[in-house]
């Protein structure tokens, strides 16, 4: 098809193929079916569109016989009253870990931790004025089955939660949802701020406090172009699990590091990125990220700064909506880089 007329069709459901390889997982190949809709407010005199919502679920497999089933959703209901978001699966996964904290394991002398996990998690918010939302939060986590792949020396640094972990949590939430576009923004604010107290349950009773702030801005640039920026902190304290705690890295925050590279109990990170377009429905990105792992706020030093920054290309696919395939390359401050193709923006 002419991409031209690609891109102003109004896609419901779109069928995404996955394909992906790494040294934890092989080759890893998919499919995730996206659903996505509009609620429609019909006691109005017009009948107002909210902004896009999204329900997806993927399941992906690799040569490792690791196994991911993945559901989530962002849902804005009739008039915007209320906005649910969550996720829920099962993985059957592995990750590297290099010790806990800026004094880590050489690059290559990681271990690679595998575990079987489910997971669900939704945040339920219900408007107040405008579009302030509060709600409440729920968070479970199992992870179980742990194994490394050479056994734990006090290099490792940590002893929650490293042979498994049963987390509950939940607390109350604050969001600011304005942006013109959830799934890539050109203009308008996003706040969220959440507390969550997990309590000890069944035999591996950790019990911590975990925070999250996140504040998003963007400013429109001539007809297309956007200018966007983030800050970002999670921070917990008690006896946080090992899979539970903040960590840098993600096709979203800290592009370039590669996931867990770095982990403590307090995290703080901000990013901007410059999105422009090139040609119709090509579009181009340049983005930087920095921050700080440590045990608590109070141990961040200026030596310890993490850095990345990168470049993508944008294809956009739904116009409505403002939904694009972005691929990204960026490096790290420390040591190589990573590769992302993902729908929809970082941020």
């Amino acid at each position: 098809m002419n991409p031209d007329s690609l891109s102003a069709i109004n896609f419901s459901i779109i069928p995404i193929p996955i394909v992906s390889s790494s040294p934890e997982t092989g080759v890893r190949f998919g499919m995730s079916l996206d659903y996505f809709f509009n609620a429609k407010d019909k006691s109005a005199r017009e009948k107002n569109e909210a902004r896009a919502s999204f329900v997806y679920g993927q399941v992906t497999y690799s040569t490792l016989r690791q196994l991911d089933l993945l559901g989530a959703w962002q849902v804005f209901t009739r008039g915007e009253k209320w906005v649910l978001r969550g996720r829920a699966g099962y993985s059957a996964f592995e990750e590297r870990v290099w010790g806990i904290g800026m004094n880590t394991v050489p690059e290559k002398d990681y271990w690679e931790f595998s575990y079987q996990r489910t997971f669900a998690e939704s945040r339920i918010y219900r408007q107040i004025k405008n579009n302030w939302y509060g709600g409440l939060t729920i968070n479970y986590n199992n992870t179980f089955r742990v194994r490394y792949s050479k056994p734990v020396t006090p290099d490792f640094n940590y002893t929650d939660g490293i042979n498994g972990s049963t987390v509950f949590g939940f607390g109350p939430a604050v969001l600011l949802e304005n942006r013109d576009y959830p799934f890539s923004a050109r203009k308008g604010s996003y706040f969220e701020a959440l507390f969550q107290n997990y309590l000890p349950v069944t035999a591996t009773p950790y019990a911590y406090r975990e925070w999250i702030i996140d504040y998003r801005k963007f400013h429109p640039i001539g007809k297309e172009n956007t200018f966007g920026y983030q800050f970002f902190t999670h921070n917990t304290s008690g006896d946080v699990p090992l899979r539970e705690l903040p960590r840098v890295g993600n096709s979203n925050l800290f592009r370039g590091f590669f996931g867990g590279r770095y982990r403590n109990k307090s995290l703080i990170a901000a990013q901007s990125e410059y999105r422009f377009q090139i040609w119709k429905w090509v579009h181009a990105s340049l983005f930087t990220s920095g921050g700080f792992s440590a045990i608590s706020i109070d141990q961040y030093h200026l030596p310890d700064f993490l850095w990345a920054g990168g470049a993508g290309l944008r294809f956009l696919v739904n116009k409505k909506n403002r939904m694009f395939v972005r691929m990204d390359y960026a490096r790290n401050s420390t040591f190589g880089g990573a590769f992302y193709l993902r729908l929809n923006d970082a941020f």
